[in-house]
């Protein structure tokens, strides 16, 4: 019973948020935050402890606006409903997740990824887990990361265990590196709807055009520091079938595109476009393995009760770093901020660059790229008259959350490769990483410079 209560409470999550966004109803909204309290109150504190200090801040928090805010409940419940907004996109894609898990396309990806020659693999391991990290979220680490571990035997290396653990290495940096990357661009991914939300006057349309480029430069890079970090290995040409990569990328392109169409045509943001078509687009993917309706509902449902209750780390995380972030910026000021920042002094291109590389610093030490952006976000809005305009400071977020997904040594991104790679997480984020990363951060730098150049001149 509390599993199904749980699910039900998700979906009213993502309903109440529709429902607010799409018909303006400013009762729906507090329906999908009252939503999200009660699957927090059965869930939240069986979560991990990350998550729960978290949730724990985020009550603090509330208490604190109770205390001494001049409008505490409509701060609270204004947090609440912008929570269960990020939360309705996150339950949304859970639905894609369970359509994605069954099928047979994607097993033969994973395959297909990990009979790579060593030349190849890193390139196509990362763009396959870019493609699939788009349905799968966070089920892509562990479902490639597994076929790349099961398959990397010291047989298979004719007993050398150090040909055993660098194959671990290159393997898993590129699944979380493609994954890492997702942030950068896709309209289905959580900082995308952050970002639209803490800068406002953001054009959506011209942030995915360049967000798009920015993503393929870092895909490029990591592929680049891998060859560059391991010696090239020569290899037997063997014909590849690409058609289940193929099929996938069109998958993923209709899913995405439908999402703009529907944010376009009804004139709200993508996380909601997102949230109205990933559900029946999964139901669609599942009704075509199934071959009928009834068991591809029944399928559906079941799974739903397993996989929703489960989220609790993920929802408590997510949802309490976007609460404490509204709550804390509503007790300093954007204009506050941004009369602070000015006060540095900087060059606009200075400062777009360093404020960037502070979401990268500040993940370091745990603090949520969603607390960051959400507090940088809005005073970067009122920088606008110092030439930072918001598409260049939309994409410098961005691509620095992308960055420290791959960085921060407390992140479940970093985490999930550090368990199957049987290795500390700071192996993972400094070790394996480092390199990329920082490289990454100077590739970022130049990306921002030249952004703000061309916005400039137009």
């Amino acid at each position: 019973m509390r599993a199904v209560i749980a699910t039900l409470a998700l979906l009213a999550v993502i309903l109440g948020s529709v429902g607010r966004a799409v018909w303006e109803w400013q009762w729906a909204g507090d329906f999908a935050a009252m939503a999200l309290f009660i699957y927090l109150l059965l869930e939240g504190w069986s979560s991990r402890r990350g998550a729960r200090r978290i949730l724990l801040a985020a009550v603090l928090a509330a208490m604190a606006a109770l205390a001494f805010h001049p409008a505490p409940v409509t701060l609270v419940v204004n947090a609440g409903t912008q929570a269960a907004a990020i939360i309705g996109l996150f339950a949304a894609l859970g639905f894609l997740r369970e359509a994605a898990e069954t099928s047979p396309l994607i097993q033969r990806c994973g395959e297909l990824m990990v009979r790579q020659p060593p030349g190849r693999r890193y390139a196509v391991l990362a763009l396959g887990s870019h493609l699939i990290g788009v349905v799968l979220n966070f089920g892509v680490l562990s479902l490639l990361g597994t076929m790349v571990m099961r398959g990397n035997t010291a047989e298979a290396a004719g007993g050398d265990t150090r040909i055993v653990a660098v194959r671990s290495q290159r393997m898993l940096s590129a699944i979380l590196r493609g994954f890492a990357t997702i942030t950068i661009w896709s309209p289905l991914s959580v900082s995308f709807a952050v970002v639209q939300t803490a800068v406002h006057g953001l054009a959506w349309w011209p942030l995915l055009g360049i967000q798009i480029g920015l993503n393929w430069l870092l895909l490029a890079l990591g592929w680049a520091v891998d060859r560059a970090t391991f010696p090239r290995v020569t290899h037997m040409h063997q014909p590849t079938d690409w058609r289940p990569l193929l099929a996938l990328s069109v998958l993923v392109g209709a899913v995405v595109v439908t999402a703009v169409a529907v944010a376009e045509l009804l004139s709200v943001r993508m996380v909601v476009g997102a949230m109205v078509v990933v559900p029946p687009a999964a139901l669609v993917w599942l009704w075509a393995q199934h071959r009928r309706i009834v068991p591809a509902l029944k399928h559906l449902g079941r799974q739903l009760t397993k996989s929703m209750p489960g989220f609790r780390d993920e929802v408590a995380m997510i949802g309490g770093a976007m609460f404490l972030g509204i709550v804390v910026t509503a007790f300093v000021p954007p204009q506050e901020t941004a009369r602070l920042i000015a006060m540095a002094h900087l060059p606009p291109a200075m400062l777009l660059v360093v404020l960037s590389w502070s979401v990268m610093l500040f993940a370091q030490i745990g603090l949520s790229q969603i607390i960051t952006v959400t507090l940088l976000g809005g005073a970067l809005t009122n920088l606008s008259d110092l030439g930072v305009p918001p598409l260049a400071m939309a994409s410098g977020l961005m691509g620095a959350w992308a960055l420290s997904v791959c960085s921060t040594p407390v992140g479940a991104a970093v985490l999930t490769v550090a368990r199957l790679g049987g290795v500390e997480m700071s192996v993972v984020a400094r070790q394996w990483n480092g390199r990329f990363v920082l490289a990454g951060a100077l590739v970022l730098a130049l990306w921002l410079v030249a952004l703000l150049g061309i916005l400039d001149a137009l």
